[in-house]
């Protein structure tokens, strides 16, 4: 009968309730335990499962969460990344840095290759055009 209601109860909530009860499934489940154990006279084994069902709605939720792992970066931006020097982690001001240094050298303007400063100018772009998603 608990389980058939509990069934309802979580049908019954909204999808932001919903993710708040399930994200802290640990607390509810220890509570009931709690009013079980209170229903049979049991008054300190009581206690002790309604003090961990507190600590459970606590810490629930920090311990449960999946770790996600960070999505593999497009090969695009890695040979992008590759052409201007610099690590996944740079900033919009480390990449204009790094392009206005290699453009300085490879422009046609200053005897460079046009197709060396091309390559420079479309890996600048992407890579700052991805900083602004």
């Amino acid at each position: 009968m608990a389980a058939l209601f509990g069934v309802l109860f979580v049908a019954r909530i909204g999808g932001a309730r919903r993710a708040l009860v399930m994200q802290r499934w640990p607390a509810f489940v220890l509570a009931g335990a709690a009013l079980v154990a209170l229903m049979r006279g049991a008054i300190m084994p009581a206690a002790g499962l309604g003090a961990l069902a507190g600590l459970a709605w606590v810490l629930a939720p920090s311990l449960l969460v999946r770790r996600a792992a960070p999505p593999p970066e497009d090969p695009a931006d890695t040979a992008a990344r590759a052409v201007l020097g610099l690590a996944r982690n740079a900033s919009e001001t480390d990449i204009r840095r790094a392009y206005r240094a290699k453009i300085a050298r490879a422009h046609p303007d200053r005897g460079g290759a046009h197709a060396d400063a091309a390559r420079l100018t479309a890996a600048r772009d992407r890579l700052l055009k991805g900083k602004r998603r």
